[in-house]
């Protein structure tokens, strides 16, 4: 079996070295409604009803056995449905059931982003089960992510996944892992969203898990410049390797690219984790839409927001040359031609998609008149790349490059 990943991210910088805010992923970021993730919470854990067709009741409990977990089952899909999404579930036994919708990537629809959360829920044996942290806070911010990202087009098909009996030793999330693996789906990186909402000491540090499985890494440098590049305040630290509790594991059991983001655990651990006072009154709310908004952010920005066709694509650089590149999208070389109306500098780089130069194509003067480039774009990875042209006088562009597998 064979696995193909890319490496991604955005969109470019004015400079070498500098990135720019991807105006797709502030766009989602300043959508994301902490009003709305707090009323779905409420929802899921029995705080406020749900009507999914028989009346007014609430979800007391979401383990695996009690009613309230086909009752969650029912109330994520009517929301899925009201946000315009055809949910498929799909059952793995008796009683577990996994919600799937997806969005079709324009440019790699085969090529999937998972974004996930797990909706069951501890302890069982007992009347209440709340689970407002633990996962009803990611199931929460997953449900705000669907309609957010609804309209919005990315390359990559975008999943959202509900998974159920995760409780149970990840059930749902290694037979949907497996179901893909068996049949050599392509699965761009996993997002999993585990307890999001609790910072007990008020430090603010949360923590992202990933692994040297496939692309995980490269999903964890994503978080990292979405943290950075928008100035969201969490303290995130980097647990490599990563714990292999939460579902994100049954992606890497099957060699996919995964990453886990929830809240400081070890250090901070909220003190009502599977017990029937894990209540929405213990979330500090603030750390909830900032930790919820980085981890949809990240999933935004590696599935990668789509600009539009670029089959020959040009830019000026302030007028006195132009720049264009062709083929792009390419699984080969790319042809890159200046066309320079006044002599002078030219400095041709390179970048991946974070800003790093990985070539630096010329740097000197270039006459006036028409100049051709090899870009060597096939000796990379399937991914977005940026190729940079600065002038001294002029500053510089950028033109977005992506390399096919």
């Amino acid at each position: 079996m064979t696995h193909r990943y890319a490496l991604l991210l955005l969109l470019a910088l004015p400079t070498v070295g500098l990135r720019a805010q991807n105006p797709v992923v502030a766009q989602v970021i300043d959508a994301m409604r902490i009003d709305s993730m707090i009323k779905y919470v409420e929802e899921l854990s029995g705080e406020v009803p749900v009507d999914v067709g028989n009346g007014p009741e609430p979800i007391t409990s979401r383990h695996k056995n009690a009613p309230g977990n086909a009752l969650a089952q029912a109330y994520i899909q009517q929301k899925l449905v009201q946000f315009g999404y055809t949910p498929v579930v799909q059952a793995f036994s008796v009683t577990g059931h996994n919600v799937l919708a997806s969005k079709p990537g324009v440019v790699y629809p085969d090529r999937q982003v998972i974004l996930c959360a797990h909706y069951d829920a501890m302890p069982g044996g007992i009347s209440a089960a709340p689970a407002a942290d633990d996962d009803g806070s990611g199931t929460a911010a997953l449900l705000e992510a669907a309609r957010v990202l609804k309209d919005i087009p990315f390359e990559y098909t975008l999943t959202f996944a509900f998974w159920d009996e995760e409780e149970q030793g990840l059930v749902g999330s290694a037979f949907a892992a497996g179901a893909l693996a068996s049949n050599d789906a392509l699965v761009h990186g996993v997002v999993n969203m585990d307890a999001i909402a609790y910072d007990g000491n008020g430090d603010k540090k949360a923590r992202v898990h990933a692994r040297p499985i496939a692309n995980s890494l490269a999903i964890a440098d994503t978080v990292f410049a979405v943290l950075n590049d928008h100035g969201i305040d969490i303290d995130l630290i980097l647990t490599n390797p990563g714990a292999t509790y939460s579902d994100h594991a049954s992606f890497w059991n099957e060699g996919y690219g995964a990453v886990l983001m929830i809240e400081e655990f070890t250090g901070d651990g909220n003190p009502y984790y599977h017990t029937m006072n894990d209540k929405v009154e213990h979330f500090d709310v603030p750390y909830y839409e900032k930790l919820a908004k980085l981890s949809v952010g990240s999933a935004a920005a590696f599935a990668v927001p789509y600009s539009g066709p670029q089959s020959v694509q040009e830019v000026p650089v302030a007028g006195r040359t132009t720049v264009s590149a062709y083929p792009n999208p390419t699984s080969e070389n790319v042809g890159l031609w200046l066309d320079v109306t006044i002599t002078g500098r030219h400095r041709v780089a390179l970048l991946d998609a974070f800003g790093r130069e990985l070539e630096l194509l010329h740097d000197g003067l270039l006459a006036a008149g028409k100049h051709a480039f090899n870009v060597p774009l096939s000796r990379y990875a399937a991914g977005t790349y940026c190729l940079q042209v600065a002038t001294p006088a002029d500053g510089s562009e950028v033109l977005r490059l992506v390399r096919t597998p």
